[in-house]
């Protein structure tokens, strides 16, 4: 009983089985737990080892005889808990070695609107949780639909994916869903003169750098390269601090 959901927990078939002996039993010999378990008792001392690593089982003395006994399952899931959260502590840095080292430079083309809607699928996966964005919101809202462009900015603020976006300080939309600041649809927005603006949207995010071109051209692309992704990455930096806070309207 209840061996198959172990094993489906990461546990092998022994282990499984010396734990719910040492469930069962309470605190006990090797010999005893052996018996119990069905296993040879030299195969128990090494299981019973690996399980005490991992938390399931810990030792006490009766006299001289060493025993063991399984962890409260409730421990087991709080301390699980636990391990999650400091891998989640550390997740950034480990996202970063992943894709430092598997990036390798490739370029992928989508054309018309249903292609280059492909991209914010990409983009909902930012393991970086931050997209920087140069976005003339007109011809965006063009090029890939006021619809979908709300249901994007929803997905993403619910993903908590965090947008700094460069918009024309002129000639532009400007409202809280578009073009304006808002913290509730973690969007920070800094203006400069609209005449820089050409795509409808440029966005650099994890290594990858993607851009959707004006409804005239109807095509978009996505370029993963650490180094461009890098370079496009300071060059919005240095805009984003030239930019005014406030848009002229």
């Amino acid at each position: 009983m209840y061996e198959k959901e172990l094993k489906a927990a990461g546990l092998d078939e022994k282990q499984a089985k010396i734990y719910l002996a040492c469930l069962e039993m309470g605190p006990q010999s090797v010999p005893a737990i052996a018996r119990q378990a069905g296993v040879k008792r030299t195969t128990a001392y090494g299981i019973l080892d690996e399980l005490i690593s991992l938390g399931f089982i810990q030792t006490s003395y009766r006299k001289k005889t060493k025993l063991f006994t399984a962890q409260d399952p409730e421990y087991l899931i709080s301390e699980l808990e636990e391990r999650k959260q400091k891998i989640q502590a550390i997740m950034p840095g480990l996202s970063e070695l992943f894709i430092t080292n598997r990036v390798r430079p490739k370029i992928q083309f989508f054309e018309r609107r249903e292609g280059v809607r492909k991209i914010y699928d990409d983009i909902l996966e930012c393991r970086s949780k931050e997209v920087k964005q140069i976005v003339r919101a007109q011809d965006h809202t063009a090029a890939v639909g006021e619809t979908f462009i709300k249901e994007y900015v929803r997905k993403r603020a619910a993903r908590n994916i965090t947008a700094y976006d460069i918009h024309p300080k002129s000639g532009d939309i400007y409202t809280p869903e578009r073009g304006r600041q808002n913290l509730a649809l973690k969007r920070h927005v800094r203006y400069l003169p609209p005449g820089i603006f050409h795509a409808a949207m440029i966005m650099v995010y994890d290594h990858k750098v993607a851009m959707v071109a004006t409804k005239k051209e109807n095509f978009g692309f996505i370029i993963e390269s650490k180094e461009f992704a890098n370079a496009l990455g300071s060059y919005f930096d240095l805009m984003w601090g030239l930019g005014s806070k406030t848009p002229e309207v």
